[in-house]
C-alpha cells in the first residue's frame, strides 16, 4: 500500500542521504519477506554497494522478522493493531476519523525511534515498503522521495477519468475479474495518494491464461508474480536509486503523477518498463 500523507516529493533526481559506503536500506514488513530476501540478496552478492539495515514490522506475527534476524538485521516487532484497531472496524466517518489519528500517532512515534537509531547507527538512504498499513505523518515526510512500495497491480491502467484501476489490496483477483491478458509488479514512489505515487518501474508480465477471478487463483498468481515480476523490479529500481538514475520531472501523467525520468529520458507512465529475461538478453 501507499500513504495517505502530506505532499510529494518534489522534482529532481531521487538521492541517498548518505556519502559514500553501501546504499543503507530500512524495510518495512507485513508478510512472509519475499521482498526482504530480495534485498538481502543483493546485499549478499555485493556488501559494498547494498545493506539492509533495519527491518520494522507492524504486528509480531510475521515472519519476514525471523527471516531478518536469521540474517543478522536488527528487527523490530509492531504493535499497531492494539494501538489502532483495524481500519475495516471503522465504519462510519468518525470511527474512520479517529482511527487515522491513532494510525499517524503511531507511526510518528516509529518515525521517532527510527530517528534515534539513525542518530546512532547512521542514516537510511531507501525505505522500502512490503507493508499493509497506510503511513502518514513524520515518517512519511522525512523520507519523502526515499520511500517506495512494490504493488502487485500495473498502477499505468487508466479508467475513462485517468483514475488507476488496480490500487487497493487485491489488484491481481481485479485484473483477472476484468480480462486482462497479464498483470505486473509496479514500484512507485510513496507520497500523500492512495498507491498514486510516481511510477518509477513495472516487472515483467504475467500472463493470466487459464486463471479465474477466485480468491484460490488470484493467490497463487499472485505467488508465480512474486517470482516473475516482483524480483526484478524491485532489483531494478534500487540499483537505479543508488546509482542517481532517477528523477521526477515537473511534467505530470493524466493520473496526475509525476513523470520519472531515467538517466534524463522522461518514461511514460509506469517507469521503466522490464520485459521478460529472454527480452532482454
Amino acid at each position: 500500500m501507499s500513504s495517505a500523507g502530506h505532499g510529494r516529493a518534489p522534482a529532481g533526481v531521487l538521492r541517498r542521504t548518505s556519502s559514500g559506503g553501501p546504499l543503507r536500506i530500512g524495510v518495512l514488513v507485513s508478510a512472509t519477506g519475499a521482498n526482504l530476501r530480495t534485498l538481502l540478496g543483493m546485499s549478499r552478492d555485493e556488501p559494498a554497494s547494498y545493506q539492509v539495515s533495519l527491518v520494522v514490522s507492524h504486528g509480531s506475527g510475521s515472519p519476514a522478522l525471523q527471516v531478518a534476524r536469521e540474517h543478522g538485521v536488527e528487527a523490530w516487532p509492531g504493535d499497531f493493531d492494539a494501538h489502532c484497531g483495524r481500519a475495516s472496524q471503522a465504519r462510519d466517518d468518525a470511527a474512520r476519523a479517529a482511527y487515522r489519528r491513532r494510525a499517524r500517532q503511531w507511526h510518528d512515534r516509529l518515525d521517532q525511534r527510527i530517528l534515534a537509531w539513525e542518530s546512532a547507527h547512521g542514516p537510511l538512504d531507501l525505505i522500502v515498503l512490503a507493508y499493509h498499513r497506510w503511513i502518514e505523518g513524520d515518517l512519511l515526510t522525512r523520507y519523502q522521495g526515499r520511500m517506495i512500495n512494490q504493488h502487485p497491480g500495473d498502477l499505468s491502467i487508466l479508467d475513462t477519468h485517468h483514475r488507476r484501476v488496480l490500487t487497493g489490496n487485491d489488484p491481481v483477483r481485479e485484473a483477472i475479474a476484468r480480462g486482462h491478458p497479464t498483470t505486473r509488479t509496479s514500484c512507485f514512489l510513496v507520497d500523500a495518494s492512495h498507491d498514486g505515487g510516481a511510477v518509477l518501474c513495472q516487472g515483467p508480465p504475467l500472463s493470466t491464461a487459464g486463471r479465474k477471478p477466485t480468491a484460490e487463483d488470484a493467490r497463487e498468481h499472485e505467488l508465480a508474480q512474486k517470482r516473475v515480476s516482483d524480483r526484478p523490479c524491485l532489483e531494478w529500481t534500487v540499483r537505479a536509486f543508488a546509482s542517481g538514475s532517477l528523477a521526477l520531472d515537473d511534467r505530470t501523467h493524466p493520473d496526475g503523477s509525476r513523470v520519472v525520468r531515467v538517466d534524463g529520458k522522461a518514461t511514460p507512465l509506469g517507469g521503466m518498463r522490464l520485459g521478460l529475461v529472454s527480452d532482454r538478453n
